[in-house]
């Protein structure tokens, strides 16, 4: 089976899963609304982002995938292969729905730069460089949900 020897070799990298898993769990679950410039449910999708990423940490350890490796094994199994995409899937997409909110949700946003032209720029040029970048994440989504279907489920 896959797990028996993933496990021993990489615990740093399992710890490290399983750290984000709680981490994405505690915050997901209990946002400070102080913390928040916005509606709670963008801690939450935070969360569930660093969650699902601890998630996929953890899965890639067990299936003795190393830092090289961008595909599962061919002796994974169907469900740790499935579980694995979406959890790539589920942490871009709430990572593309915070950039969302920011670029095209209500109210108003306040933006400012640093490095060799700081200071704070207008909150038309914030949304439209979030805007342009959400909409290049949520092409992402839509390719990386296309294509780990037909990796996992065939080309039909």
């Amino acid at each position: 089976m896959v797990f028996q020897d993933a496990l021993p070799h990489d615990r740093p990298a399992f710890a490290t899963g399983v750290a984000a898993c709680a981490t994405g769990f505690y915050f997901g679950l209990v946002p400070e609304p102080s913390h928040i410039n916005g509606p709670l449910w963008l801690g939450s999708l935070a969360g569930l982002a660093i969650f699902s990423a601890g998630l996929a940490i953890i899965i890639r350890t067990l299936a003795g995938m190393n830092d090289g490796s961008g595909e599962m094994p061919p002796g994974a199994s169907r469900w740790m292969k499935t579980v694995y995409w979406l959890c790539g899937l589920v942490a871009m997409a709430s990572l593309a729905a915070i950039g969302t909110w920011v670029a095209f949700g209500s109210g108003d946003r306040a933006f400012s730069m640093s490095g060799l032209f700081g200071g704070s720029i207008g909150a038309g040029i914030g949304r439209a460089i979030f805007g342009i970048c959400t909409i290049m994440t949520w092409v992402a989504v839509i390719a990386l949900t296309r294509t780990g279907a037909r990796k996992i489920f065939g080309k039909s």
